[in-house]
Parts: structure tokens; C-alpha cells; sequence
């Protein structure tokens, strides 16, 4: 699908400046073909944020209980910021899947004009949807780089726990070895995702309400 969509793109690029100079364009061959796969797209993300939604709402009701049972020391810490941990991902994953939803919204709106549009009198809005999928992608990127910093976080935490069990022979070096792994993981997808955040607030696309 992706390789489809981008050689849609790039013919659609090609042919704009011979379409613009026709009065009455006849619908390019390619665009129902686009636009159908662009809509199943956009019904695959439809359900992603529904089934994101459930997640939270489960992880939420989860949390809720462990939060009493840590407040009653009924529970390890460990486990508790594992609940926690869980609930604030989630919180930030329907946030992600909501803007890749509205970049998808941006991309169908791209096609229709272009497919609908006789000369040049649809450019400001496929320019106005071009913007708001630019503007959707920068904001999920970000949630991209939030969601691998509460990662980065809690990992941190799971290591330094994992150590405290192997210095009372509770658990294994490869037990320390697994964590020590996930540790860098994490901070591996922090420093890859920071740099393509900045690089969207530097071009201005993350700009204005970006906000799911």
C-alpha cells in the first residue's frame, strides 16, 4: 500500500502542471484506486482508536485499584509503577492513534481535491489539508517521543529494582543483564525520536493546535 500511495504521489506531482493548464480534467486513472486506499486507511485508524480507548479505560480501572493497594502497602512499588506505567503509555497512545487519525483525514482531503479539482482552484486546499497532515505527523512523533521517555523512565526504575534483588541473591546477573538491555533500548528510541521532534518545531509544522 505504501509503495502505491507513493507512486501516486509522485505521478500526481508529475502530471499538476499539465493538469493545471486543462480547463476540464478528466479524473486521473490512479485516484479511485488511491482513494479507496486511503479510506480503508482511515477505517483501520477509525478502529485503532477505539481499541486505545478500551486500553486506557481497562488500565485506568486497573491503576485505580493498585494505587489503594499501594497506599495500604498491600502492594510492591515495583508493581505499582508498572500499573502506572501502563496507564500513562496508554493515555498517550490514544492521544497518537487520534492525530494518525487526523493525518489520515489530512490525506484523504489531499486526494479528493486533487482527484475533484478542475486548474488550479482547489490549490489552497490541498496546500490547507497538506498542512494539517504535516501538522498531525509532527504532533504524533511527538507523542512518539513522550510515549519512549515514561518507557525510558520506568525502565530505569525496573533496573535499579532488579539490582537491589541480585545484591540479596534474589535475582540472576542475566536477570540484571535483560534489564540492563531494555535500559538502553529505551534510551536508544529517546535519541533517535528527539531530533525529528526538533526538526518539526525548526520547520514550523508542529505549529498551532495540534492537540488530538
Amino acid at each position: 500500500m505504501r509503495v502505491l500511495v507513493l507512486v501516486s504521489v509522485i505521478l500526481f506531482s508529475t502530471l499538476m502542471p499539465a493538469f493545471a493548464a486543462i480547463a476540464d480534467i478528466a479524473e486521473h486513472p490512479l485516484c479511485p484506486l488511491v482513494q479507496h486506499q486511503v479510506r480503508a486507511g482511515l477505517e483501520e485508524r477509525e478502529l485503532d482508536v477505539d481499541l486505545a480507548a478500551s486500553r486506557l479505560d481497562a488500565a485506568e480501572a486497573i491503576f485505580a485499584l493498585a494505587a489503594e493497594l499501594w497506599k495500604d502497602e498491600l502492594i510492591e512499588r515495583i508493581r505499582y509503577l508498572a500499573f502506572k506505567h501502563e496507564k500513562d503509555v496508554s493515555a498517550l497512545n490514544v492521544q497518537r492513534r487520534r492525530l494518525l487519525l487526523k493525518r489520515e483525514e489530512a490525506k484523504l482531503d489531499i486526494y479528493a481535491r486533487f482527484c475533484s479539482t478542475s486548474g488550479n482552484d482547489g490549490a489552497a486546499g490541498i496546500d490547507e489539508a497538506q498542512r494539517r497532515y504535516e501538522q498531525a505527523d509532527c504532533h504524533r512523533i511527538g507523542k512518539d517521543l513522550a510515549i519512549a521517555e515514561v518507557d525510558l523512565a520506568y525502565l530505569e526504575e525496573v533496573l535499579a529494582s532488579v539490582k537491589d534483588l541480585r545484591e540479596n541473591d534474589v535475582a540472576t546477573r542475566d536477570a540484571v543483564i535483560e534489564a540492563e538491555k531494555d535500559v538502553e533500548q529505551a534510551r536508544q528510541r529517546v535519541k533517535h525520536r528527539a531530533p525529528r521532534v526538533q526538526a518539526c518545531i525548526d520547520s514550523g509544522a508542529a505549529a498551532g493546535n495540534g492537540s488530538p
